[in-house]
């Protein structure tokens, strides 16, 4: 049985870097969405807000993300990621948990509009998170996620 391909990259951001930026990111405008799952609403313990292409609408658990105008933070972010995976990304999906018990749970990231040749990349800017990757006929992969890190993962793996 092999694991899923993933890619930890560890302090791709200092720690001071990391800190400066969860300080500005966490002044962007984050709401409480409401999302569907199983067919019933509710609002998940996460907040989350995004940015990216006008043109572009992210639609997850019934609930679709509109995203802001890039802003500068959040520009430099996309493009110290560009620089480092050759990859070009044009929407950011950002969660503020605000505490330990706010997290995400198992979900697919399969959405037509999404181009599978890019690897979603992860950043964390906040407390250390486990993440756990896991495809059928692959063995799970838990992955703690720190500050500054970034983790890379294809489409095809969630």
């Amino acid at each position: 049985m092999s694991s899923p391909n993933i890619t930890y990259i560890p302090n791709f951001y200092s720690q001071e870097e990391c800190n400066e930026m969860f300080t500005k990111l966490s002044k962007c405008p984050f709401k409480q969405p409401i999302i569907k799952v199983w067919g019933k609403s509710y609002k998940p313990l996460r907040k989350s807000c995004s940015y990216g292409g006008m043109d572009i609408e992210y639609e997850y658990s019934g609930h679709c993300e509109l995203p802001l105008p890039w802003n500068r933070t959040l520009w430099k972010i996309k493009s110290d990621v560009e620089k480092k995976t050759g990859f070009e990304y044009n929407f950011v999906l950002l969660n503020f948990y605000e505490s330990g018990q706010a997290k995400i749970g198992a979900h697919k990231d399969d959405k037509p509009s999404l181009d599978q040749s890019v690897d979603i990349a992860t950043l964390s800017f906040g407390e250390c998170r486990d993440m756990i990757f896991s495809k059928k006929g692959c063995k799970s992969v838990r992955q703690a996620l720190e500050a500054g890190s970034l983790l890379l993962s294809p489409l095809s793996l969630v």
